[in-house]
């Protein structure tokens, strides 16, 4: 057993046995999930901390877990949690509820979460998954189903919202 002395501190600290071992974990402990991530997934994790999310102090384990056998089996096992389609609304919408309320009432949320054979837009398809869309990634991301505009349809506008409300994709005004 060692005695340890504080620093400035008269008290002195007996440390023996198990106490070393778990001085040399707790760095680990402290140690991000991102930095656990970056070794096998560095582009999305570079990407990530670009991302809004992450600058709030969220890393990989709000999405995906904590992953620990993922980790230890070195990519042989799954994540915790990959979220599907229909489950993107609720693992976003657990901090934007009003922009998932939004979101559910509008027809592609209709079509994420009744699982439809027609492909829909959900969070990640305009907001990007591990960083933040562009406006030209974003209105690429649109024209993928929605390539033939109506004849009436302003093709002139300079991106999909504006002229349709963020979310609900609703055109701001009738045609």
């Amino acid at each position: 057993m060692r005695t340890l002395r504080g620093a400035g501190s008269s008290a002195a600290a007996k440390i023996g046995g198990p106490t070393w071992l778990l001085l040399l974990v707790l760095p680990l402990l402290a140690q991000k999930t991102h930095e656990f991530c970056a070794p096998c997934h560095a582009e999305q994790v570079a990407d990530f901390q670009t991302h809004p999310h992450f600058k709030k102090g969220l890393s990989c384990d709000a999405c995906h877990g904590p992953s620990a056998k993922h980790r230890a089996s070195v990519g042989a096992a799954p994540p915790d949690r990959v979220a599907a389609p229909d489950e993107i609304p609720a693992l976003c919408g657990a901090c934007h509820a009003g922009e998932q309320k939004d979101f559910l009432e509008s027809k592609h949320g209709k079509l994420v979460m009744a699982r439809s054979k027609v492909k829909a837009a959900n969070c990640d398809t305009c907001h990007g998954v591990h960083n933040l869309r562009t406006t030209a990634q974003t209105l690429q991301q649109c024209r993928k189903c929605h390539a033939a505009l109506p004849a009436a349809h302003p093709a002139a506008a300079a991106s999909c919202m504006s002229c349709h409300a963020r979310h609900t994709l609703l055109a701001a005004s009738p045609r």
